[in-house]
């Protein structure tokens, strides 16, 4: 993961200081940036115990983050140690960034439509939701037409709902799933390409008109 020097800024300006997921790389400019301003970058897992500020109804603060293009945005409902060090893992080859959203439950609703407002502006080519309950997030992604959301059980899953329907949201029940199957999942989903056919697409325009 590769951050800017307004990535960086943005993340000062947010919470005080800059602490970045473990193998994440500064560009020049943002090297430039953090050595002007004499500041210490920390490197490690993110703090879920640190809520941002937010609102009752997104968990959305002022200094709300657009994704850079090309992102694969996460958002996590609450401390998921081992999904998450499953992310900075990942995070080393792929332009994984989280979303600054709350990560509590109650924040669902607000961090998709966060990641449906970023894949429809083209500035993030999908998301991953990982989740005590796959089942509610499912439901609420679908009903935004930018996201055709996935519940990741197996890597099987993953490939037949990324080959059949072009997933570009993928949900993950962390509780029930170990480091590995969760690195598994996301190495599988985030290098596959998202491409509807011209029968799916017509299938969902049918739908749409549905009560």
């Amino acid at each position: 993961m590769i951050f800017t020097a307004r990535q960086i800024e943005d993340l000062h300006k947010t919470n005080g200081h800059v602490r970045l997921p473990v193998g994440a790389r500064l560009t020049p400019l943002a090297n430039d940036w953090v050595r002007s301003r004499k500041i210490a970058v920390a490197y490690g897992t993110l703090d879920d115990s640190s809520p941002s500020p937010g609102t009752p109804g997104e968990g959305r603060g002022d200094g709300l983050r657009l994704a850079s293009p090309g992102a694969v945005l996460w958002w996590c409902d609450g401390p998921c140690g081992q999904a998450k060090a499953a992310i900075a893992a990942q995070a080393r080859e792929i332009n994984l960034q989280p979303m600054s959203v709350t990560a509590e439950p109650r924040y669902l609703v607000g961090a998709i439509k966060h990641l449906a407002g970023e894949i429809k502006s083209d500035r993030a080519v999908a998301g991953i939701l990982l989740v005590h309950s796959g089942a509610a997030a499912v439901v609420f992604a679908n009903r935004c037409p930018s996201l055709r959301a996935i519940l990741g059980t197996c890597r099987e899953s993953v490939q037949q709902g990324v080959d059949l329907v072009g997933a570009n949201a993928l949900v993950i029940e962390h509780p029930y799933q170990t480091l590995q199957q969760v690195r598994n999942l996301l190495w599988l989903f985030v290098r596959m390409r998202r491409e509807m056919s011209d029968d799916v697409k017509r299938k969902l325009q049918e739908l749409s008109t549905c009560g």
